[in-house]
This record gives C-alpha cells, sequence and structure tokens, in this order.
C-alpha cells in the first residue's frame, strides 16, 4: 500500500485546476497570463502580469483589478454561478486590489495569492458540478464571505478603538 501524500489545502487553492471544463479555455489562459505566466529565474515562483503591472503605482493595481473585474462579471452573466460564488470571486479581487495597493508588501502577496487563478478554480469547480448535474456548493463560499466581513469588521472595531483612544489621550493630557 502506498502512503498517502498530505494535502495542502492552501496550495490547492492556488494552483489552477487539472482539468478544465469546455468553454473556460479563454478564462484559463488570461489567469494564466495575469498569475502564473513567468518563472522567476533560479527560484521555483511563478509570477504573471498582475505581479509585473502592479508594480506600477496606483494605476498598475487598478489596470489589473479592471482585469480581474472583467473575469467575475463574465462568470456572472455567461456561465451564471450562484451569487455566493460570485461573492467570493469578487471579495478575492478586492482583497488582491486592495493589499495590492500597499507598496512592497502589496507586490509579495501579488505574488503569493494570484487571485484569478483562485477564481478560475471556483468557475471551473461550478462548471464541474452543473456537468455532472449535482447541486452547486454555495456553502464554502458563504463562510468565505462571512469570515472576510467579520474580520473587517473587526479590523475597523479596532482601528475606531484605537482611534478613540488616542482622542482620549490627547484630551486629557496636560498642555504643557
Amino acid at each position: 500500500m502506498k502512503p498517502v501524500p498530505a494535502v495542502d489545502p492552501i496550495k490547492t487553492i492556488i494552483e489552477p485546476p487539472d482539468y478544465v471544463p469546455p468553454g473556460l479555455e479563454g478564462i484559463a489562459r488570461l489567469a494564466w497570463l495575469m498569475d502564473r505566466a513567468f518563472k522567476i529565474p533560479g527560484t521555483p515562483v511563478r509570477v504573471g502580469l498582475d505581479a509585473i503591472i502592479g508594480l506600477l503605482p496606483v494605476g498598475g493595481d487598478v489596470i489589473t483589478g479592471l482585469i480581474q473585474a472583467g473575469i467575475v462579471v463574465v462568470a456572472m452573466v455567461r456561465y451564471r454561478v450562484p451569487r455566493p460564488i460570485a461573492a467570493r470571486m469578487a471579495l478575492n479581487v478586492l482583497l488582491d486590489v486592495a493589499v495590492g495597493s500597499i507598496p512592497l508588501v502589496g507586490d509579495a502577496f501579488d505574488v503569493v495569492f494570484k487571485a484569478n487563478t483562485r477564481n478560475l478554480r471556483l468557475l471551473s469547480e461550478v462548471a464541474e458540478q452543473r456537468i455532472r448535474n449535482q447541486q452547486i456548493a454555495t456553502a464554502p463560499s458563504v463562510l468565505y464571505v462571512g469570515g472576510i466581513v467579520a474580520a473587517i469588521f473587526g479590523l475597523l472595531a479596532l482601528v475606531l478603538v484605537g482611534f478613540v483612544t488616542v482622542i482620549a489621550w490627547l484630551l486629557n493630557r496636560p498642555l504643557f
């Protein structure tokens, strides 16, 4: 009996699907171009135009965000993905653009996160479930979106507490 290899849940999310259902070849090529088209010499790391164009201050992330948003719109209109999955895809784009716009940290995030590949995987899963006449699983996307929203509200609460603390400190400190 062969040992079962350990499965890395993060790697399975960002790796491209092994099989792309018919009709998704164009989106698969665009995801490849945006996320994995070029190999960094001497490393196993692959980057795409998202990471390269994202190096341009402000405008680079806007340009790549528009391309990513286009993929989500195509998924919603042409492939009719369920709303929770479309929301998850849109959230992937928003995270990529928001964090990607932070200098240096955002560039590293673009190399690792690969929003287009994540969205291609989601779209491929929906297409495969439709081919098999299965009900499309939306619960993982609902939990993902809910978790991100909860994290954002948590961060906003921390920012509010910090703001109130600074204001209270400024109002209570001696003038001289």
